[in-house]
């Protein structure tokens, strides 16, 4: 089965209540599975199937298939755990993901019918599928409610009901990745908390996923000292490297990674990347890999190879031109821009990609910043002022606060700005942000820090502005934006004029200017270079 699912297959639990003498190994498990259905004991077969869901999924997919293709639809209504299980089987395969589609519909209509007497561990891996489809098909948003559900009959159990469950943590991880992905943070947490606790001697190799899930959420938060604390346990001899680099290890690797940048070592960060065992194109969890992959490039000095992967993992995916994905990239995106000085390439992305939000304002600031436009960047800066946000946005916002304040000749609120962005460093263990600002801006804020107190912040490390060191005369002004964006459309000063309202004089004044900035001599070499440095918005209608 294609790696895309993997997720699917190596999460979901196998709740328990095997019939006795039923067969242990996994071969046999197929085989007596394939008996069972052959003779019509449904009964027995929905059983085996709900003792060994992971294993049959992992290493019998096409023969499991195949064997419960033969059950009449009617009988798959009365038993829809095994119709999830063959729509999880069908989802395998690309060209018949419609049909599995099918199968997951039949087994929730039954499933929410009433009609059927559910086993309370059949229903809650039914949920917990469900929610892992919609995630699957790019509707995370529907995943939540299935996912809450499942995790409430969970909670409803006895502990003795509970402990015959024999995959637990797993249920509790799927149910927690659909509410991280449908934007249930806490709720995902939580379900995290309750997977790991639930990681008894008995069953701990099946609870990585939620420490896994902790260490790399509160990783990308910024909440780097909660983030280590289960990177310590991770890498406790508990778990197995085969843990720390499947899949279940993805967000293991990224809050290692992440942690590493953190201290300005993109050589550590790199090694952790590179050492997951999945491919990192084909699992669900694309978007935080190709972004930690991107901000390690930058970290290491090479923005232009971050964004031409960042390009080529997008192209292998079939969802990575979808407005979701270019939403979460585009504040990446525009970064590494700025590590390549093209600031004007970072807005226009962000225009064109990014929706509204503080990620947007923080980034949109930034660039701002880069561009000489300090009372610009401290606009958007004011549009998220007062925010419940993450800590590294946070950090971020202060950064690029303090570095703007710091241009100007005085300011009262700099010296504020500088106490909080001190003690949030110090408190979360954030580092990066200061990198993230103009090198010129960088030697201000670091200075200030260290007249502050808070030299120690930095001691030690090697911290630098990884941003390109623009200077004013590369920069096109909002007007030359302006008619840059209508020589696209003009063929000829006049043209542009006519549509600006404006002499030809004054056109062919300001395109001498956009010529001398972008180093080219015609028309066409200044619409190849804005093309490519994505200066003006590109119509996608």
């Amino acid at each position: 089965m294609s790696d895309r699912y993997d997720d699917l297959h190596d999460e979901v639990g196998s709740p328990s209540g095997l019939p006795p003498e039923s067969p242990d190994d996994a071969e046999q498990v197929a085989s007596a599975l394939s008996a069972m259905i052959s003779r019509g004991d449904l009964e027995s077969a929905n059983a085996l199937v709900r003792r060994h869901w992971f294993e049959l999924l992992r290493s019998h997919g096409d023969a499991l298939r195949q064997a419960l293709d033969t059950i009449p639809a009617a009988a798959l209504r009365d038993h829809p755990l095994l119709s999830i299980m063959l729509g999880v089987c069908y989802n395998g395969v690309p060209h018949k993901r419609v049909r599995a589609l099918r199968y997951f519909a039949t087994a929730v209509r039954a499933a929410r019918s009433g009609r059927v007497a559910l086993d309370p561990v059949d229903r809650a891996l039914i949920l917990v599928s469900e929610s892992a489809v919609y995630r699957l098909i790019g509707r995370p948003a529907m995943g939540v409610g299935p996912a809450r559900s499942a995790i409430r009959i969970l909670d409803a159990m006895s502990a003795a009901e509970l402990e015959s469950v024999s995959s637990l943590p797993r249920v509790y991880s799927q149910a927690g990745v659909s509410l991280y992905y449908g934007g249930d943070l806490n709720g995902a947490l939580s379900a995290f908390e309750s997977g790991l606790a639930e990681s008894t001697a008995r069953r701990s190799s099946e609870g990585f996923s939620n420490l896994a899930m902790l260490a790399g959420i509160h990783a990308l938060r910024g909440e780097l000292h909660q983030a280590r604390v289960y990177l310590d346990l991770a890498r406790s001899s508990e778990w197995s490297d085969d843990q720390r680099s499947m899949y279940t290890g993805t967000f293991y690797r990224v809050a290692e990674a992440i942690s590493s940048l953190e201290e300005f070592d993109p050589t550590t960060a790199r090694a952790h990347l590179a050492a997951m065992v999945n491919d990192p194109r084909t699992i669900e969890h694309w978007l935080t890999i190709a972004t930690t992959e991107a901000l390690t490039a930058l970290l290491s000095g090479r923005p232009g190879d971050g964004l031409s992967r960042l390009d080529a993992v997008v192209a292998s995916r079939s969802e990575g031109r979808s407005p979701t994905a270019r939403a979460r990239l585009a504040p990446t995106r525009a970064l590494l821009q700025l590590g390549l000085g093209a600031h004007d390439a970072a807005g226009s992305i962000l225009l064109r990609d990014a929706t509204p939000g503080a990620d947007r304002h923080v980034a949109q600031a930034r660039v701002e910043l880069a561009a000489g436009r300090s009372g610009a960047a401290l606009r958007e800066l004011r549009r998220v002022a007062g925010s419940d946000l993450p800590p590294r946005v946070v950090a971020e916002a202060r950064t690029i606060e303090a570095a703007a304040l710091l241009r100007l000749p005085s300011s009262i609120r700099a010296d504020g700005v500088l106490e909080h962005l001190g003690s949030l460093l110090e408190h979360t263990g954030l580092r990066m942000p200061l990198a993230l600002i103009p090198p010129a801006d960088f030697e201000r804020v670091h200075a200030a820090l260290v007249e502050h107190g808070f030299g120690r912040v930095l001691e030690g490390r090697d911290i630098r502005s990884v941003l390109a060191d623009t200077t004013p005369e590369t920069i096109l002004s909002e007007r030359e934006q302006v008619v840059l964006a209508a020589l696209m459309r003009h063929s000829s000063p006049t043209g542009i004029a006519s549509e600006l309202v404006v002499s030809v004089n004054t056109v062919k004044t300001q395109l001498r200017s956009i010529y001398r900035k972008l180093g080219v001599s015609s028309r066409d070499e200044a619409i190849a270079v804005a093309i490519d440095r994505h200066l003006v918005a590109e119509d996608d209608s």
